[in-house]
């Protein structure tokens, strides 16, 4: 629990910080065409979907990261340490866009695969991406059967 904890203020940290560091200079070339700086306000979610509802994104956010929070501190649901970190991953990514929200009425991107021409993002999408697809690695490869369980319980 401890070492998930961490990893969510880590990567609050790293986000805040680069967001702090990269967002608001000019648009600029990173590694030629692959990879630029691009700063963006969204005020939506994923691709800018249902942009200007930032009260309702300021809501379901501090929602989902009490329901994390219990996730990662009950014993019940989360079974494995993989499991506990990919959830504070998914945690630190939707409190450090939060924070944005609350201080912004927006998500500051600012990475921008300009080769694919993929949607401008940041450090706490790349957490809450890579949190969701680790969990279900996790959740899928790494979980014991409840048979198995119940044999090692008893």
């Amino acid at each position: 629990m401890i070492i998930s904890f961490i990893v969510t203020l880590v990567v609050i940290g790293l986000d805040q910080l680069t967001k702090f560091l990269i967002y608001g200079t000019p648009a600029k070339s990173i590694i030629g065409n692959l990879l630029w700086f691009e700063s963006t306000l969204n005020t939506g979610v994923a691709f800018s979907m249902f942009e200007g509802k930032s009260v309702v994104f300021i809501i379901t956010s501090s929602l989902a990261s009490l329901l994390f929070i219990y996730l990662i501190v009950s014993k019940k649901w989360l079974k494995t340490k993989t499991e506990k970190i990919s959830i504070a991953l998914v945690l630190a990514g939707t409190i450090s866009n939060l924070i944005d929200r609350i201080i912004f009425a927006g998500v500051r991107d600012f990475i921008y695969l300009k080769f694919i021409n993929f949607a401008i993002f940041n450090v706490a999408d790349m957490a809450i991406t890579f949190g969701a697809i680790l969990f279900c690695v996790a959740f899928i490869f790494l979980r014991k059967p409840k048979e198995e369980e119940k044999k090692i319980n008893d």
